[in-house]
C-alpha cells in the first residue's frame, strides 16, 4: 500500500485562466496571494499602501488634516497599489488585507506592528490614537448637513429597517414592502397579540 499525503496548498495560488474582462484582475475569487512581492517600508510609523481612490483619499486627507493640526506623530509613507496591475495580490499586501482591498495601513509604533485595513476602520483607528482631534462641534456646516439628512423622511425609514432596539414604533424587524413601514413595526406587532 502506498503512504497517503496530506494536500498542502500553495503559498501563492496562480490564475491558471484570464476571463471577467477588463476589470477581472481586481477582484478575482482568489483565497491568498497570487505572486511574491515583499511592500517597501519607509522610515515612518505609519506605513500606508493605497491608490487614489475616493477610499484611499479619505485616508490620505485624515494623515494630512493630522498634520496640519501639528501631529507630528503622523507623519507616514505612502506607497502606490496600483489595483489595476494586481498589486494587491502581491503577498506583502495579503499579509497585511487577507481581503486584497485597498487602502492598507501598518502601525510600526507598537510591538507588533497593528494592522488595519477597510478605510473606514483606518479613520476610526487614527481618531482614536490621536485622541478624536476633530471637535465635530466646530463645523457649523457639518452640524447643519447632518441635521438637515436626518430630517429625511427616507432616512428616518431606513434607520427603522432591521432595529431591534429603542421605541418599538421605530423598529420594523424585515420589510418586505413599502407599506411595511406603516404597518408592521413593532408597536403595532405586539398591539395584535
Amino acid at each position: 500500500m502506498s503512504e497517503r499525503t496530506e494536500y498542502v496548498p500553495p503559498r501563492v495560488w496562480t490564475w491558471e485562466k484570464a476571463s471577467g474582462g477588463t476589470f477581472a484582475s481586481i477582484n478575482r475569487p482568489v483565497a491568498g496571494p497570487t505572486h511574491e512581492k515583499t511592500l517597501p517600508v519607509g522610515t515612518h510609523p505609519f506605513q500606508l499602501y493605497s491608490m487614489g481612490t475616493p477610499n484611499g483619499v479619505k485616508v490620505t486627507a485624515m494623515f494630512e488634516e493630522l498634520l496640519a493640526l501639528g501631529y507630528q506623530d503622523a507623519e507616514y509613507d505612502a506607497w502606490l497599489i496600483r489595483i489595476g496591475e494586481g498589486d494587491q495580490f502581491g503577498s506583502g499586501f495579503v499579509e497585511i488585507n487577507p481581503n486584497a482591498k485597498i487602502p492598507a495601513l501598518v502601525d510600526h509604533s507598537t510591538t507588533p506592528p497593528i494592522r488595519v485595513f477597510e478605510s473606514g476602520a483606518i479613520l476610526l483607528y487614527l481618531a482614536e490614537r490621536f485622541g478624536e482631534f476633530l471637535q465635530v462641534q466646530e463645523y457649523a456646516h457639518v452640524q447643519r448637513w447632518a441635521r438637515e439628512i436626518d430630517a429625511r423622511p427616507a432616512v428616518q425609514r431606513g434607520r427603522m429597517v432591521n432595529r431591534t432596539f429603542g421605541d418599538p414604533a421605530l423598529q420594523l424587524h424585515e420589510r418586505h414592502h413599502a407599506s411595511d413601514v406603516q404597518t408592521k413595526t413593532q408597536d403595532k406587532r405586539q398591539a395584535r397579540v
